[in-house]
C-alpha cells in the first residue's frame, strides 16, 4: 500500500512542575510512574509495549538536573523536576495541585502536519536495548555508536530517513526504583538522544509519536518530541 504524503498528529501533552519534596520522591522511577498515572484514575490505560494495535499509551520525560558520578563513575540520575506528559485523555491533575505535590500543571492540545520530505529535528529520552540471544533477557547498550545504530533503526521503522552523523546518542545515565507489589529493585538506562531526520512516510511518524519508541515507557523513555525546521 503506498503511504499517504500528509498525515495529522493530535494529542494533548501536559507540563508539570513538581515541589520539591515531591522531587525527592520521585527519585524512585517507580513512584514517578505512579504519580503520572495518577492523573488518569479511573480511566484506561497502558503503556506497556504494543504487541497489537491498541490505544495510545500514557507517554512522559522527566527534565532532570545534571546527572552525577556514583562511587563505580557510573553517571546517575538527578531526581526529576518537570515533567511532559502526554496522552490521548485529558489528565486531572487537580488533587495533585492541591496536596501540594505537583506546583504547576499547563494542559494544552499539540497537533503536527507532516509532510513526506518535511525535515525534522527530534528529541527524546530512550533506553537503547538489545535482547541476548542465551538468556533472551534485554540488557542496555552501553558504547555510543551502539546506541545510535539502535536510534537509526526505531528511526527507520517510523518512516524517517537519517543520517548517522545527525543522531547525537548522548550520555548513558542510570535511574532507578523499587517496585511497589514486590519490593524488587529496578534498574534502567537512558539516553538524551537527538537527531535530524527526512519525513518519508507520514503514517508511519505519526503512528511512532502516539505509541514511543522503545522500551522502558512506564519510566519516562519513549516520548517522541519533533520540531519542524523551517
Amino acid at each position: 500500500m503506498t503511504p499517504r504524503p500528509a498525515a495529522i498528529f493530535t494529542t494533548v501533552r501536559s507540563a508539570l512542575t513538581l515541589s520539591p519534596p515531591e522531587q525527592t520522591v520521585c527519585d524512585d522511577v517507580n513512584r514517578l510512574h505512579l504519580l503520572v498515572l495518577s492523573g488518569f484514575a479511573n480511566q484506561t490505560l497502558d503503556t506497556a509495549e504494543p504487541a497489537i494495535p491498541r490505544p495510545a499509551p500514557v507517554l512522559y520525560a522527566a527534565r532532570r538536573g545534571t546527572p552525577q558520578p556514583d562511587r563505580s563513575r557510573r553517571l546517575t540520575a538527578a531526581p526529576p523536576e518537570q515533567i511532559l506528559v502526554q496522552a490521548p485523555l485529558h489528565p486531572n491533575w487537580k488533587p495533585l495541585l492541591g496536596a501540594g505535590r505537583i506546583l504547576k500543571a499547563n494542559v494544552f492540545p499539540v497537533e503536527h502536519h507532516v509532510t513526506a520530505g518535511d525535515i525534522i529535528d527530534i528529541q527524546m529520552i530512550a533506553n537503547p536495548t538489545m535482547r541476548d540471544t542465551p538468556t533472551r533477557k534485554r540488557i542496555s547498550l552501553s558504547a555510543p555508536d551502539e546506541a545510535a545504530h539502535w536510534l537509526h533503526r526505531y528511526l527507520t521503522r517510523s518512516g524517517l530517513e537519517t543520517s548517522p552523523h545527525h543522531i547525537d546518542p548522548g550520555e548513558r545515565v542510570c535511574m532507578t526504583g523499587t517496585r511497589t507489589r514486590t519490593g524488587d529493585r529496578i534498574t534502567a538506562h537512558y539516553r538524551e538522544m537527538t537527531a535530524r531526520s527526512r519525513v518519508l512516510d507520514p503514517e508511519l511518524l505519526v503512528h511512532a509519536l502516539a505509541q514511543g519508541v522503545g522500551q522502558a515507557k512506564a519510566y519516562g523513555c519513549g516520548l517522541l518530541r519533533i520540531h519542524q525546521v523551517r
